[in-house]
């Protein structure tokens, strides 16, 4: 009987479980059905499955205003809905991070807000009321209009150092002060905030060293606007500069152009070349320098020329020319016999080895302006020049002549 009454349970207890296994089945089944004819009436809307989707996701969206923290539910789409929903109100001049245009994707997402508030920068003796959102120091500046230089710094300071205006602080900007270097024979100018010579030096990361560095100051010179100094290494270095190849002149003469006249018909340009040399420097002074090598990098372009040789020569024979000059008839002799050995009688003779000039070959040939200013195309103006010569150094054109039949030079 007992045994009966066990198995009735058990038969009980096994009803029981198949009953609860149906239902969860059924409860999945139901749970299938209703999805597959959610999917269906949304594909009936003619949008993408996606994009339904997306539109019913929701965020949490806190926003950051200030002392303020908020926290929200919400399915906007982008900053600016977001803000707008949340009954955030934007100021003109407050500033939102991220952008109002912004797309919210994440599921957890962080809306800054920055108030705008009125404060000054101070650039120099120019003050700037501005209302701005921003934080930065420079960017505030920037704000402002002020153009910022490389190395200028904007420093918060307190309002009662400046001026009084009922602000708290004021944004003020410090130029950085321009130092002109010789740096190892470089010109160079860097805009910096160090005090002195000293911290520029670490700035730049150049060796203080006096075994290694020369310096034309001392370490705890003060830092000026416009200060100039020099660093040269010490002892031998290697040194590579570029410097201009100066260009030639390539000459036409003219016989038509009356004599001086010079034109360029072609301007020259200097070339530019890179050369090396060994330097040995002792506190600053170059001691010696060795050319080891250069690489033209800019060829030179010669510069062409046209000279004028017309000369209009005065009337008459050359013995008219020599009485013009005031010599003797009875020297006309002497001469002609040195003039016509010296230059053949022309006034624009040059001798290429000596750069003697002019009839009588005169060195140089400027001493003849003392006869007149015509001196380098007037014949008769030499001839004077030339009697003097002759009369001062000889005693007379009978005694130059003389000496130079025994000569060959007078």
């Amino acid at each position: 009987m007992i045994k009966l009454k066990s198995m009735r349970i058990r038969k009980t207890r096994l009803n029981l479980s198949i009953l609860i296994l149906g239902l969860v089945i059924l409860t999945l089944l139901f749970g299938i059905v209703c999805k597959k004819q959610f999917l269906f009436a949304s594909a009936t809307s003619n949008q993408p499955i996606a994009e339904i989707e997306e539109e019913s996701s929701e965020h949490y969206i806190t926003f950051y205003d200030g002392d303020t923290i908020l926290t929200v539910r919400s399915d906007a789409r982008t900053v600016g809905e977001a803000i707008s929903r949340a009954n955030i109100k934007i100021g003109e001049y407050d500033t939102v991070e991220p952008a109002l245009t912004e797309e919210i994707k994440e599921e957890d997402y962080n809306i800054n807000v920055y108030r705008a508030r009125e404060v000054i920068v101070v650039d120099g003796y120019n003050r700037k009321y501005i209302k701005t959102a921003k934080t930065n120091p420079t960017e505030v500046a920037i704000d402002a209009g002020v153009e910022m230089l490389d190395a200028d710094v904007v420093k918060i300071v307190p309002q009662n150092s400046i001026l009084e205006s009922g602000m708290l602080v004021v944004y003020q900007v410090v130029r950085a002060k321009v130092v002109s270097l010789n740096f190892y024979g470089k010109l160079t100018q860097i805009r910096t905030q160090a005090k002195t010579v000293g911290e520029f030096l670490k700035e730049q990361n150049i060796s203080a060293d006096k075994s290694k560095n020369w310096i034309s100051v001392s370490k705890d010179t003060a830092i000026t606007d416009g200060i100039s100094f020099s660093v040269f290494q010490q002892g031998k270095q290697t040194l590579t500069v570029e410097e201009d190849i100066p260009f030639v002149e390539a000459y036409t003469y003219d016989y038509s152009l009356n004599y001086g006249t010079r034109i360029i018909t072609k301007a020259g340009k200097l070339g530019r070349k890179v050369a090396t040399y060994e330097v040995e420097m002792k506190d600053g002074v170059e001691i010696s320098r060795i050319f080891i090598s250069e690489v033209v990098t800019q060829a030179a372009e010669t510069q062409q020329v046209t000279i004028g040789m017309k000369v209009n020569l005065p009337a008459g024979s050359h013995e008219d020319w020599m009485a013009a000059a005031g010599i003797s008839p009875s020297d006309y002799g002497y001469v002609n016999f040195i003039i016509e050995h010296e230059s053949h009688w022309n006034p624009l003779s040059r001798n290429r080895t000596s750069g003697a000039t002019g009839l009588c070959q005169a060195l140089p040939g400027s001493k003849m302006a003392s006869a007149g200013a015509d001196w380098e195309t007037n014949p008769i103006t030499q001839l004077r020049w030339c009697n003097g010569y002759a009369v001062g150094r000889y005693g007379g054109w009978a005694k130059a002549y003389e000496f130079w039949t025994q000569h060959k030079w007078w």
